[in-house]
């Protein structure tokens, strides 16, 4: 196999942030290697020849100051992130110390890993080569457009689980663009560019959902009882006759309204209250449900939750992710779940990635559970592929 020219070696004793790490890099399409045995970092790095390494400090076998000193050795001219718990005086010094062996100290990441600053890291390094060469074009309104028009944005989907029952009880719809040239684009690419030009958002999120009405996924037979949830973006919460449309669009197909979830992040829902209360208000006297996303990453007001009229909060994902290494991030999953129920509303929890985090929430009382523990967001025939063998596998 041709080896990338993008590639991330990734060094931890802890396996939740070499899956948390790697998750990252595999979303951005970059190759990774990740281990959390320190006797495999040299190999590793001599036939990996990463261009970037996260490398954790404490290590029970070996420690960062003595990786730094394997890598000079090696004369490395890999971009290094100091990744650890450690307070911030002995990353810097670890950081200098680095320098002095001629090594690129690239910068520090603390934990608990936040995803975004190292989607940040990553994509300041490199960007996989397709949306490298597509952002050279520079994306314009004008192709988006017509990318919209072709029906060239396709939607993933990723299921949602009771995790007190194990049963799927609904999936998020995710935007993809089958780029005719540049491959399959994520939504980091196009949606901030749609987000800038209201008369592109709105086109788009009911490209979106006329897609899901289209496919027949709501009415498929393992389906046919499930929710499905999509974004909303906030630009859309002035548009007085969102609410009408939406349900003009579900009454086309005999779709029951109170089965379409509507996200609404939290920054967004508070931009314009007033505004947002009468079109969220409308949309719920409707029978749609409403969804407040990215709960946590905002400055909401407690008042404001409490008038706006949600079914639901969804716990950002960098929280439950970090869950399991970092007590601040656990106890603010835990006190959202309760904040959630004392107010009457399902908690849902992203960012689901391996099996003590499923435990942990379940136990905890949270609702419902999303993420690579449970699937990946895949298209429509493999998602119903899926639905169908994890149904056969709870009723046995």
């Amino acid at each position: 196999m041709t080896m990338s020219e993008n590639r991330v070696l990734i060094i931890d004793d802890d396996p939740r942030i070499c899956r948390i790490l790697k998750r990252v890099a595999d979303d951005l399409g970059i190759e990774s290697f990740a281990t959390d045995n320190p006797e495999l970092f040299e190999p590793a790095n001599l036939g990996f020849e990463p261009n970037v390494i996260f490398m954790d400090l404490q290590m029970p076998k070996i420690d960062g100051v003595e990786l730094l000193r394997k890598l000079a050795e090696q004369h490395s001219s890999a971009a290094i992130i100091v990744v650890s718990g450690m307070d911030e005086s002995v990353l810097e010094t670890t950081k200098e110390l680095g320098k002095s062996l001629g090594l690129n100290m690239a910068g520090i990441l603390q934990k608990p890993i936040d995803i975004d600053k190292t989607q940040e890291i990553l994509q300041r390094h490199f960007e996989p080569a397709s949306i490298q060469e597509y952002k050279a074009t520079q994306i314009t309104k004008e192709e988006l457009a017509q990318a919209i028009k072709r029906k060239e944005l396709i939607v993933h989907y990723q299921p949602q689980v009771n995790l007190e029952l194990g049963k799927v009880t609904g999936f998020e719809a995710l935007v993809r663009w089958q780029h005719p040239d540049h491959g399959l684009l994520f939504p980091d690419v196009f949606i901030p560019l749609a987000e800038q030009n209201k008369d592109l958002i709105g086109p788009l999120t009911y490209s979106v959902l006329n897609s899901i009405l289209e496919n027949g996924i709501l009415k498929a037979e393992h389906t046919a009882d499930l929710n499905v949830s999509i974004n909303l973006s906030a630009k859309m919460l002035s548009d007085l006759s969102l609410p009408d449309r939406v349900a003009r669009m579900l009454a086309k197909y005999s779709i029951d309204p109170g089965r379409l979830i509507l996200e609404v992040t939290e920054s967004g829902a508070m931009e314009d209250p007033s505004l947002t209360m009468d079109i969220l208000t409308r949309l719920r006297l409707k029978n749609f449900k409403l969804s407040l996303d990215d709960f946590g990453t905002g400055f909401s007001s407690m008042v404001q939750l409490y008038r706006l009229p949600f079914n639901e909060i969804k716990v950002d994902k960098s929280f439950v992710m970090a869950a399991m290494t970092s007590k601040e991030a656990a106890a603010i999953v835990r006190i959202t779940v309760e904040l959630g129920h004392s107010l009457g509303l399902e908690v849902v929890a992203e960012g689901v990635e391996d099996k003590q985090t499923y435990d942990w929430l379940k136990s905890i009382g949270c609702d419902i559970g999303q993420g690579y523990y449970i699937s990946r967001p895949v298209d429509v025939e493999h998602f119903i592929t899926w639905l169908q063998g994890y149904n056969l596998t709870q009723s046995n």
